[in-house]
């Protein structure tokens, strides 16, 4: 026994003299594991911390990290995704999962770090649509969303609905600073209604919406966001901004003529070419600033008369909102 455990240090010590691993700092080791650490799928780093026995010691640390995102991760899929094929593989089966749909409470803020953690691994490369509403945790988990994601962290999301969830000015920044970075470059629906964004909300995120190349339709209903915010989404608009936006839903939010002003100079400027639908309720904007717009030079047939609140009072609410 003792000179099979001599002859197995002995073993262990020259597969550790062999290792070309060893020339590496522990920094620069730590950089390589960190690219190999997936929460959903651990097998490849926990093989990496195995590639011989002096690995282990200064990667354990790492280890017992990636030990409790994975816990973590796993949770969440089970919570989260494909209620059939998450009983076999939850991890394995949210690496598949093209739609994803969360109210509350399921979404915690905990929950929210996890999706943020799960998307800077690249842990849903097929997603399309991430819906979420009534979350009560938004003004926090967005930015733990946000936190971190790199350019393409989710580069099939088309559809990004964060409703009603209390997203403020802090997660509006975090989400426009995740686009500047890339993280969505395919987004071409934003639906951010019902979330008190207000006017620094939206001045935050307004030059990075101009600049999303596919982006089609945005909602961002009741955001309290008033005359300044419009004012930073359509000031002197660049060739590219806005460039495919087809609809805008202002609804709900405080804005008067002011508003319906710059969107008709920007209109008149060339701005906004595809806008087709553009609504709004409530009694702030006059009937002689919806005729302005109305009677624009060449928009009259893509830019149609602004909605009343009337026109919700005869049963089509739900077919108004299904369109955005």
């Amino acid at each position: 026994m003792a000179t099979r455990s001599a002859s197995g240090a002995a073993s262990s010590s020259d597969d550790d003299s062999r290792c070309l691993l060893f020339a590496l700092s522990h920094d620069e080791l730590g950089v390589i594991f960190d690219g190999l650490a997936d929460p959903l799928q651990p097998v490849v780093a926990v093989a990496f911390s195995s590639t011989c026995l002096g690995l282990r010691t200064p990667l354990r640390a790492a280890l017992e990290v990636l030990a409790v995102q994975h816990e973590k991760a796993e949770a969440w899929c089970r919570r989260h995704g494909h209620p059939f094929r998450c009983r076999r593989n939850s991890c394995t089966a949210v690496l598949e999962e093209v739609d994803l749909t969360m109210h509350h409470p399921r979404l915690t803020g905990d929950g929210w770090e996890t999706l943020g953690m799960i998307l800077r691994t690249r842990g849903l490369p097929k997603l399309r649509e991430l819906m979420t509403s009534g979350s009560p945790f938004g003004a926090v988990g967005m930015p733990a969303l946000c936190d971190g994601l790199g350019r393409g962290s989710a580069p099939s999301l088309r559809i990004l609905l964060v409703g009603c969830c209390n997203v403020g000015p802090a997660g509006a920044e975090a989400l426009a600073a995740a686009l500047n970075r890339g993280v969505f470059p395919q987004l071409d629906t934003l639906m951010l209604y019902d979330n008190p964004l207000g006017a620094q909300g939206i001045v935050a995120l307004a030059p990075a919406l101009r600049k999303l190349p596919e982006l089609t339709t945005l909602n961002i209903h009741s955001c309290d966001i008033g005359d300044e915010g419009v004012a930073s989404m359509v000031d002197n608009l660049g060739k590219d901004d806005f460039k495919k936006l087809e609809k805008l839903d202002l609804c709900a939010n405080k804005i008067t003529d002011a508003s319906v002003a710059k969107l008709l100079t920007a209109i008149n400027a060339g701005g906004l070419p595809k806008l087709g639908k553009l609504l709004r309720f409530g009694n702030s904007v006059s009937d002689s600033a919806v005729a302005a717009l109305d009677a624009a030079p060449g928009k009259r047939s893509v830019v149609p008369r602004l909605l009343r609140r009337a026109d919700l009072d005869d049963g089509r609410r739900s077919s108004l909102r299904s369109s955005h």
